[in-house]
């Protein structure tokens, strides 16, 4: 599943007219690039959730060239956020493992190899996690030596010392069992299954990917990432498979 549904206020004026996902990026978008990399590693079937511009993301796929993966939508009447847009695609999933992905990441993980490493752990959900102590520009997940996820740190707040620490890279793999903590309201999927599910003491695996990852969720990190491909510092290949 791909959470495209956001209103990508942080993007300013670029989203006015247009979902994030569909912001341009070396002569492709953010959105064409994660399904060339899906395709690329074999993904079969495709949700994308729709709320902000959803119209606008149906069409420009419905003018490509994709035949495989098989894309399907779910429309979100009232925009529901990470936990309720997951819920409510629920009946896509067929009982199913799925990953989950966020649309305005760029990342050189190898899906296949977090897949892998899911069963390993044997947990209810896996995060892949981008190793980090900077807490000033994000909230971190805290990890122990065994590289389960123990919780979050908020922006700001002292880093424990006897934790581990990273990013969340928006790239999560849900077990019927995690998905089932989620309704269709809008709500979180960190504060209506990861923490409740920690609580009780649920293990959560956390992958970590020391590679390449990018987040572009402002305008500033848009238009860096931007000027960097134009220029030829960073590919669009290493990211999308191609």
């Amino acid at each position: 599943m791909i959470l495209a549904a956001g209103y990508g206020k942080r993007m300013g004026n670029l989203t006015s007219n247009l979902p994030k996902c569909l912001l341009p990026l070396g002569g492709s978008t953010l959105l064409d690039m994660l399904l060339i990399k899906l395709a690329n590693e074999g993904m079969e079937r495709i949700v994308i959730n729709l709320h902000h511009q959803g119209e606008k993301i149906k069409k420009h796929l419905e003018h490509s060239t994709y035949r495989n993966p098989k894309i399907l939508f779910s429309k979100e009447e009232n925009i529901l956020g990470t936990g309720g847009g997951i819920a409510l695609a629920e009946r896509f999933f067929e009982n199913e493992t799925i990953l989950v992905i966020n649309s305005d990441v760029l990342t050189d993980m190898y899906v296949g190899e977090f897949f892998s490493f899911h069963p390993r752990k044997q947990s209810i959900a896996s995060m892949a996690v981008f190793p980090s102590q900077n807490n000033n520009d994000y909230s971190l997940v805290l990890l122990d030596d065994a590289y389960n996820v123990r919780g979050f740190l908020g922006k700001g707040q002292a880093v424990p010392t006897n934790l581990k620490t990273g990013i969340f890279t928006g790239y999560q793999i849900l077990t019927p069992e995690a998905r089932a903590y989620l309704h269709p309201r809008f709500s979180s999927v960190i504060t209506d299954f990861y923490q409740p599910a920690i609580q009780k003491g649920q293990e959560i695996g956390a992958f970590l990917h020391s590679g390449t990852w990018i987040d572009l969720g402002t305008r500033e990190q848009y238009s860096e990432v931007n000027e960097k491909i134009n220029s030829g510092e960073l590919r669009i290949r290493d990211f999308s498979g191609n």
